[in-house]
């Protein structure tokens, strides 16, 4: 597992036992689109689900213009389907940080080891290859499964940033942060691997 190779102008091919996460481009559109139209799966993000193929690819353009982003889509190995998509956002090279966000997955896959295993990929990589001090978490503080899920992992809980973002609905959420750093690294990456693994 976690082989990688690079691809898309540097962006990493990071590939594990279930799931392997590819550059986002605009290749992916289709299969984003078909995973990403249930508006339930987006009521914690930013903006709601996609609407149509157009807005799917606007979506993605705005992407990979973000110059502090990395951009994947979660593909399933064995039979090569899109299942979701995730990012780096914030990266700051000169404090060796960055943060994971932008993630969600299509129904089929959620609630299942698919979410273990992109975490346990994006952590490994920043933290293996690229010598992050710090990896951080903002969730809505209305999402109280992702910050169990966080807390599960041995993430940190920071505090709450209040009315931080205006998200739909013309909505001011406020924003609960985690973090791992890495002296804290090796003891999440033993807990996802056991999680991962079902154990």
């Amino acid at each position: 597992m976690n082989s990688l190779s690079l691809a898309a102008g540097g962006t990493p091919v990071l590939r594990g036992d279930v799931v392997h996460l590819e550059p986002l481009c605009q290749d992916h559109a289709q299969g984003l689109f078909l995973r990403g139209r249930h508006v339930p799966d987006w009521a914690y993000m930013p903006r709601s689900c996609f609407v149509d193929i157009a807005d799917t690819r606007q979506w993605i353009d705005e992407a990979l213009a973000a110059t502090d982003q990395q951009a994947w889509v979660i593909v399933e190995n064995a039979k090569g389907k899109i299942v979701g998509s995730s990012r780096y956002l914030n990266i700051s090279a000169e404090h060796r940080s960055l943060e994971i966000g932008w993630t969600w997955l299509g129904q089929e896959w959620q609630r299942t080891g698919v979410n273990t295993e992109a975490k346990l990929l994006l952590l490994q990589h920043a933290f293996e290859r690229r010598h992050c001090l710090r990896v951080e978490f903002k969730v809505d503080a209305r999402n109280l499964r992702s910050q169990r899920a966080l807390e599960r992992i041995g993430a940190v809980r920071e505090g709450v940033l209040r009315k931080h973002r205006i998200v739909q609905n013309d909505f001011a959420r406020d924003s609960v942060f985690f973090s791992v750093v890495d002296t804290e690294w090796p003891d999440v990456k033993r807990r996802l691997t056991v999680l991962r693994e079902g154990r």
